[in-house]
């Protein structure tokens, strides 16, 4: 089997010795340096997921989360198959490495997920006429949870990616000054004024139960 085929099936499925897999890793058994090269990189956009042999493959723009891994490590030195090593290869820290991080699977597959749905067709309603905008980013699980909760209640929103919405960072970070409150994490949700901060299904229900959107 080639090292490209062997890669879509680590991809594919789960490593077939999970019970000597490593549980609750925090730091990879594999350095990455330079371009890379020999280690299995994986990236991802509109299209779907993509392999590489070197970090000089991968457009500029898709280096911040790249799932990485040795093909050669032994099975128990690998992540519980419910975990994913992914790198950000942006740029190289002080000693020469790129920060690699365990990563769930499934919020890997999210990523993957929000990346590949199409663009809002035209005709759709522009951000200043959306009642609710949920602020997030495409590896975010809970912003894919917040906005599946709202699409169950048939609450209209718009989505701004504050990784790729150029203004969507600012225009939260805004929105939540001027409601007084603070900004910890993703996802933010500006329900028509009101900020809910976190996948709160409590406040979103409280939220709609106020009239501020129809169900």
């Amino acid at each position: 089997m080639t090292r490209v085929a062997l890669a879509f099936v680590l991809l594919l499925g789960c490593n077939e010795a999970s019970g000597a897999a490593v549980e609750g890793a925090t730091q990879a058994p594999f350095e990455v340096r330079g371009d890379a090269s020999g280690l299995l990189l994986v990236w991802f956009d509109e299209e779907g997921q993509h392999t590489a042999a070197s970090r000089d493959e991968i457009p500029e723009a898709r280096r911040e989360l790249v799932r990485v891994d040795d093909l050669d490590l032994a099975p128990e030195e690998r992540l519980d198959p419910s975990q994913v090593w992914v790198a950000d290869l942006r740029e190289a820290g002080e000693d020469g490495r790129y920060a690699v991080r365990a990563m769930p699977r499934d919020e890997l597959e999210a990523h993957l997920a929000a990346a590949t749905t199409p663009e809002p067709s035209e005709g759709e309603a522009a951000e200043g006429d959306a009642d609710v905008i949920v602020y997030g980013a495409s590896w975010c699980s809970a912003c894919r949870s917040t906005e599946a909760f709202l699409r169950e209640r048939n609450v209209p929103f718009v989505e701004r990616d504050i990784e790729r919405d150029p203004g969507a960072r600012q225009a939260m970070l805004e929105a939540a000054r001027a409601a007084g409150v603070q900004t910890n994490g993703i996802p933010v949700i500006d329900f028509r004024g009101e900020i809910i901060t976190g996948f709160d299904r409590g406040a979103l229900e409280r939220a709609i139960a106020r009239g501020r959107t129809p169900i």
